[in-house]
């Protein structure tokens, strides 16, 4: 996981040593960088990580990814339905606008 429980818990603004929620936590960092890498038709691999030459298509997590992954991951935790009794947007604006610029998309 690209997000380390020490920033998502930042994010949250949720104490570092609540720990009731940490396996959630882990499940919602997994599913956000597994629906950016999906998204982005790319593997992401740490930001100061040589990307191997195996993946010409991977990407080293610039700043302005990670911070959509936060933000989706905020999503995530704070809405943790599909449906609610208040009308909802979709959230991923912000994602899109911060992660679309690195999209691969093959022709």
């Amino acid at each position: 996981m690209l997000l380390t429980l020490s920033e998502i818990k930042a994010q949250l603004r949720l104490d570092e040593d609540f720990t009731e929620e940490d396996t959630l936590l882990g499940l919602l960092g997994d599913a956000v960088q597994a629906r950016t890498e999906s998204y982005l038709n790319r593997t992401l691999y740490e930001k100061n990580t040589t990307v191997p030459d195996t993946d010409p298509e991977g990407l080293a997590l610039p700043d302005d990814v990670k911070l959509g992954m936060l933000l989706l991951l905020t999503h995530y935790y704070e809405n943790r339905s599909s449906v609610s009794e208040i009308e909802k947007v979709e959230m991923p604006l912000a994602y899109n606008w911060l992660v679309g610029p690195h999209r691969f998309i093959p022709l």
